[in-house]
């Protein structure tokens, strides 16, 4: 037999059908537990067409073999039906641990050019990392991914590091599983493990039909991963039990070196599913640093019933499955704890009433029926016309971008409010169904869900046409990644709105006014004299023009043409160039909440010696900062809002270099804009020795503060030509780096620490 399968001692130790812990037991257990995290309950979304992200990184020419490959710091192989990627991780990191990772079905074709799965995983983690690049979904069953592992061995790769791991997710499990046959020793780390799906040994998938029928499962090699795994020297396997198709099988593998993780109602896809939160990205990276052993595991894993999707789908196991009344008690007890989510409340009620063999339909909401369908009939009176749609064609309009305008008559603008779940705002037409154009990201992968009208809503009439703007944020680079991503319709209207409405981000009406206020100064440099408004209460608008996201997260920092028009030519025209062509942006006066380096001042005295002009530029206004971002040719600076800005106007064929302040930056953001804005690729400096972070924080944020080695980065300055190759840098000893911490700590009032390896740094870029 296997492992043990992953128990805390509060839950149920039978097993007898093979199921996992038994489902009454985990509800009681949760019921009893310590502790509930916010979590929006979760529901079904409609398809859209994928567009392929931008890569993390650039991909490496094509070497000719993998004995030309192996000892190179980074290669590319091309291999037939698969290729590999390898990107060693740098010095200060773990180059000696290789993570070998396997395409799932989701991850082919989702970056442009295809990338190692789990690369900014492994970015994150600072292993060195071996994608297995599959052309098809076809389960890696042809020679070409057998050959392409075993010609790496036999190059003697492998043997370059002290801990291999091969990972991968469904598809990418069965490879990982099977094709470490072929280099012994390995660990495998596999979630929603498939053993196989040749017809014979797995007559009890019947999931992938094309791949079961079209692909050969029984004469190459291979074919069985539980029977492929003698040769490693761990193996985890993570699963749902309550998949029955998953959990037969795990049945099927056996061994002393199998380990067993149960993941109850995670469901097949749970890395997807679970990619908002850490439970099994620290997970992985435990698992692939060797961190965490079984009873490690074991006390990590009991983590889930801290997690609001983890503790929705086990309400929505225990209602399905029969056991209402007890999921009403885990949902009151869970409310108790977490009064912030007065759904439960309502889904308590509702289990209970089913309990008792009652119709859960409530007063509440028929009322609240009632009121839709009156709310619609008042809308069809605003009707003066009907709603429109048109495209603002450009030549080089390409996805997600589509250019594309809605003017809705009668439309309903809902800011967020306490009595729906979190983050629910945007647009509703007049009949009430959502506007999905109005959906926006506050964060790379963090969505606003759409609202819901309820009998609690004061909604107000607002009569005239108006843009609508999205959420406004205050922070500066939100605002520029958020906040002005739909002016560019202000271009391409027969005459301007009569006002911007714009949500107050999280509902803070009178912070957001504030926040208008202090950007009032953009507005004016970008034309816009028209009133700039947000509200408390939802709004139904006569006119309202929807124009789509011209720029934001992910594959939106290239910006639609339309938006690059719009901002480059408003900008630009707000000041003449004036300054310096070499210019350092500096943080060192922002207020220590801000976050930044240990040191600045060694970069601005070594720089300034070096001829660059040091640029504090929230110590100008905004036409002077524009006024030296276009006249500079030369730009070195740290991670932040004033380098997006700088991509706005400074002038093509510039360089810029971008030296990160902290292991979490977002890399690829930066890539996007100014390749796309001004043709410029940023040269990134990474030399980061720690992420100082203060209190109880536990990841690398605006907030951390990072601390460089400068001399690593003085010469990649120079090898990169910034800095004549003569200069010679006056750098400060490692004492009187780590002194610099006292005015952070003194400012901020707050002791700081070093993130320890394993711990958190930043967000998911999975």
């Amino acid at each position: 037999m296997g492992g043990p399968d992953i128990r805390g001692p509060d839950m149920d130790d039978t097993d007898k059908d093979g199921t996992g812990e038994d489902l009454a037991a985990e509800m009681a257990a949760e019921g009893a537990g310590e502790g509930a995290a916010e979590a929006t309950a979760e529901g079904a979304a409609p398809a859209r067409k994928r567009v392929a992200r931008p890569a993390f990184l650039p991909r490496p020419e094509a070497d000719p073999s993998a004995a030309a490959a192996a000892q190179k710091s980074s290669f590319f192989l091309q291999g037939g039906l698969v290729d590999a990627w390898f990107v060693e991780a740098g010095a200060g990191g773990h180059p000696d641990v290789l993570m070998v990772t396997f395409d799932n079905v989701t991850s082919i074709g989702a970056h442009e050019p295809h990338q190692p799965w789990l690369l900014g995983r492994a970015i994150k983690m600072d292993v060195s990392i071996l994608g297995i690049l599959a052309s098809r979904r076809d389960w890696y069953r042809n020679a070409d991914a057998q050959q392409m592992i075993t010609d790496l061995r036999e190059a003697g790769f492998f043997e370059r590091f002290r801990r291999v791991v091969f990972i991968g997710t469904s598809m990418g499990a069965f490879a990982a599983l099977s094709l470490s046959a072929l280099v012994p020793g390995v660990e495998v780390v596999a979630f929603s493990p498939q053993s196989t799906l040749a017809r014979d040994l797995a007559p009890f998938d019947t999931r992938y039909p094309h791949p079961t029928k079209s692909y050969d499962w029984q004469d190459l090699p291979l074919r069985d991963a539980a029977a492929s795994l003698t040769a490693a020297a761990r193996v985890w396997l993570i699963y749902d039990p309550f998949n029955p198709t998953d959990r037969l099988h795990a049945n099927r593998f056996q061994g002393a070196n199998i380990e067993k993780v149960h993941l109850n109602f995670a469901g097949h896809r749970m890395l997807r599913e679970f990619r908002h939160v850490e439970l099994l990205s620290d997970l992985i990276s435990g698992l692939v640093l060797g961190r965490m052993d079984r009873p490690a595991v074991n006390r990590h894993m009991r983590g889930r019933r801290e997690v609001g999707i983890w503790q929705n789908a086990l309400l929505r196991a225990g209602e399905t499955r029969g056991h209402p009344a007890l999921s009403a008690l885990v949902a009151r007890r869970i409310f108790q704890r977490d009064p912030a989510r007065p759904e439960l409340r309502k889904l308590a009620w509702k289990l209970e009433r089913m309990a008792r063999g009652e119709n859960p339909i409530s007063r509440a909401e028929r009322r609240a029926r009632r009121e839709s369908k009156a709310a619609a009939r008042q809308a069809d009176a605003w009707q003066g016309g009907e709603d429109s749609r048109r495209i603002v064609p450009h030549p080089d309009l390409r996805p997600p971008f589509a250019g594309e305008i809605l003017t809705l008559q009668g439309a309903l603008i809902v800011p967020e409010r306490d009595h729906d779940q979190a983050l629910a705002s945007g647009v509703l037409h007049a009949d009430g169904n959502w506007c999905a154009l109005s959906e926006a990201w506050i964060r790379a992968k963090k969505s606003t869900p759409a609202p819901v009208i309820s009998a609690k809503d004061n909604i107000r009439d607002l009569p005239g046409t108006h843009l609508y703007g999205g959420h406004f944020r205050g922070h500066f680079g939100h605002f520029l990644v958020e906040s002005s991503a739909r002016l560019w319709a202000l271009d391409h209207l027969a005459e301007p709105p009569e006002s911007i409405l714009y949500l107050p981000y999280r509902g803070d009406v009178k912070a957001i006014e504030k926040a208008i206020k202090g950007q009032a100064p953009f507005f004016k440099l970008l034309g816009i004299d028209i009133p700039v408004r947000t509200f408390g209460d939802v709004q139904r608008v006569e006119r309202l023009i929807v124009p789509e996201l011209g720029f934001g997260w992910l594959e939106r920092y290239a910006g639609s043409p339309a938006y690059r028009d719009f901002m480059q030519s408003r900008l630009r025209a707000a000041a003449p160039a004036e300054g310096g062509e070499k210019l350092y942006v500096s943080r060192a006066r922002l207020p220590a909440i801000k976050g930044g380096i240990l040191g600045e001042k060694v970069i601005e005295e070594n720089l300034e010696r070096a001829g660059f002009e040091i640029f504090h530029p929230e110590r100008h206004p905004l036409e002077v900062q524009i006024a030296r971002y276009k006249a500079a040719k030369v730009i070195v600076a740290l991670d932040g809002s004033a380098l997006h800005l700088a991509a706005y106007v400074m002038p093509p064929g510039g360089r810029v270099a971008m030296i990160l302040r902290r292991s979490s930056a977002n890399i690829a953001d930066y890539d996007l804009q100014f390749r796309n804005f001004i043709g410029v690729t940023p040269d990134v400096i990474n030399v980061i020795v720690n992420d100082w972070v203060a209190g109880e924080a536990a990841r690398a944020d605006f907030r951390s503060v990072g601390e460089v080695d400068f001399a690593a980065l003085f010469k990649r300055l120079k090898a990169l030509k910034y800095l004549p190759a003569s200069f010679r840098p006056q750098l400060p000893a490692q004492g009187e780096v780590r002194a610099m911490l006292e005015p952070f700590q003194d400012r901020r009032g707050d002791s700081f620490r070093p993130l320890m390896q394993g711990e958190r740094h930043g967000d998911e870029e999975d």
